[in-house]
């Protein structure tokens, strides 16, 4: 269905003086419509007088008021900048709404839209490839009379044990040696590096693992697992190590073995070399006797660099041999595949990309998008060209939006409730994907970031993604109401302070109040 709000900017285009500047409060859009329609047919010319502003305040006339307007009497709703808009998704139409066209930062409720363009650009079956593949024949006895190059995809689920079972079936096609180079090609992305709009300083000198960089060859979701366990007596060093080893990787160990009555902590300090490819990591604290094995996980430098030390660890592990160098450079288009691993089916990774909400995967998914929009290697311009116009499909204004990455992960990104209400409508309604793209979002009360939210008898029945930075707590998604009816809201949050839990406990108090709905009732037939 094509809501009223599509049909009024439509109906615009064609006869803009009949109506009051866009966007058009609800309560005027069947008055404005009336209005072009008589215009259109020839009547009378009627001068319509914009309406003064509203004082803050629910739309009015709204459907679900009775149920939902006494929410508005938080105090969050005094104190912090909130924009919730619901969607009736069968009729596109607006049934609440709250500031729904003030724009916000939505966090990673962002990754709801580069799923949808993934999806309706790349099909739900695609997936990322990581080939082997040879320049040169390989004898009789196993030697590749040439170069080996690696050539990667941009696969952001790549691990450690994939590109193992890439060696050995390097190996299972016959190849024990190589007599030149071993060419690593991360060139399937034209702007590897950091997440584009995250410039926190302490996150750059940190590296925490939801800030890694990205690149065409990764692994591990470029990050480094430092394991931390006591030693044998108390005063000893404890044990740390490095759960995947890479030649890029160094660790310092200053950490003892404590008492077990000692207080655990640690400290990880982390050093870029100035070529930017090493990372050594001094790692200093306590770690008491019969402590169980601590997992930290840090960001890598350079995701290539990084690849390149696990590929050689794991030849070396294998028995195979090469006589050149390991370096970077790109592939020869005549060069000859050996090997090749596919990821999940895309549909598969979007799923894990929200319910877990990663953001090396909804960065290395948005810049695959780009690549195949634009016809040449993937990148994240070209990704966020590929959002802005699926958004102007969907009529909306591009001044009214601003879009930086995939993840969300940026302060810089503003989107409007009504933006994002409008994509889950969009989504719900698409036979060839909507499935997938439900599918990928958290289920309330059963997995993902909504598993431990909304959960007895109304686990299941709201579906969502959730996106938080400091002062920013977003929930958007689907509730099947109480009525039998489905319902896209969009719920922002933004400049709160202090805990998560009041803001989290609104928006619960909110899809219970849907959850709650009683049947429509049944008009009888005259």
């Amino acid at each position: 269905m094509i809501s009223s709000r599509k049909v009024v900017r439509a109906l615009a285009d064609l006869c803009p003086a009949c109506l009051p500047p866009l966007p058009i409060p609800f309560a005027m859009r069947t008055t404005a419509l009336a209005l072009l329609v008589a215009c259109l047919l020839g009547g009378p010319a009627l001068a319509v007088e914009p309406s003064a502003s509203p004082a803050p305040g629910p739309t009015a006339g709204m459907a679900l008021d009775p149920v939902l307007a006494p929410l508005l009497e938080d105090r969050l709703f005094g104190s912090a900048s909130i924009g919730l808009q619901v969607v009736e998704v069968d009729s596109g139409e607006e049934v609440f709404a709250w500031k729904a066209d003030e724009a916000l930062v939505p966090a990673s409720v962002t990754k709801t839209l580069t799923a949808a363009i993934a999806l309706r650009q790349l099909g739900s079956g695609w997936d990322f490839d990581t080939d082997l593949l040879a320049k040169g024949e390989v004898t009789a006895d196993g030697v590749l009379q040439g170069d080996l190059y690696v050539r990667g995809g941009g696969d952001p689920t790549l691990v450690v044990e994939q590109v193992w079972k890439l060696v050995r079936d390097l190996q299972s096609a016959g190849v024990v040696e190589v007599d030149g180079n071993i060419v690593f090609d991360d060139t399937a992305f034209s702007d590897p590096g950091a997440v584009p709009g995250w410039e926190k300083e302490v996150d750059e000198a940190n590296g925490p693992a939801y800030a890694a960089p990205l690149g065409a060859l990764s692994v591990n979701y470029n990050t480094t697992c430092l394991l931390v366990a006591p030693g044998s007596e108390a005063g000893t060093p404890a044990r740390v190590d490095v759960e995947t080893p890479s030649a890029v990787i160094e660790v310092i160990n200053q950490v003892t073995t404590g008492s077990t009555r000692s207080k655990a902590w640690l400290k990880v300090e982390r050093e870029v070399d100035p070529a930017g490819a090493k990372v050594t990591f001094t790692l200093s604290g306590n770690s008491p006797l019969g402590s169980e094995t601590t997992r930290v996980y840090r960001s890598v430098a350079d995701p290539t660099a990084h690849f390149m030390g696990v590929f050689e660890h794991l030849l070396k592990e294998r028995g195979l041999k090469w006589k050149g160098r390991l370096v970077k450079g790109s592939t020869p288009a005549d060069a000859r595949l050996l090997v090749r691993h596919s990821s999940d089916p895309l549909a598969t990774v979007l799923a894990q990309m929200n319910k877990r909400s990663s953001n090396i995967m909804a960065e290395h998914v948005l810049k695959v998008v780009g690549g195949a929009a634009a016809g040449g290697p993937g990148s994240t311009p070209a990704g966020v060209a590929a959002m802005q116009a699926y958004l102007d499909e969907l009529g909306i204004p591009r001044g009214e939006y601003a879009l930086v990455n995939g993840s969300g992960l940026s302060r810089d990104i503003r989107l409007r409730p009504s933006h994002i209400t409008a994509v889950l409508t969009d989504l719900y309604h698409d036979q060839r994907v909507g499935p997938e793209f439900l599918a990928s979002l958290s289920v309330a009360g059963v997995d993902g970031t909504l598993r431990r939210r909304l959960g007895g008898g109304e686990a299941g029945m709201v579906r969502g993604k959730t996106g938080s930075l400091n002062g920013v707590y977003c929930l958007a998604g689907y509730v099947h109401g109480g009525d039998g009816k489905v319902y896209a809201f969009a719920f922002l949050v933004n400049g709160f302070r202090g805990s998560t839990r009041p803001v989290r406990d609104l928006q619960d108090r909110f899809a219970e109040a849907l959850l709650a709905l009683g049947p429509a009732p049944v008009h009888g037939s005259e």
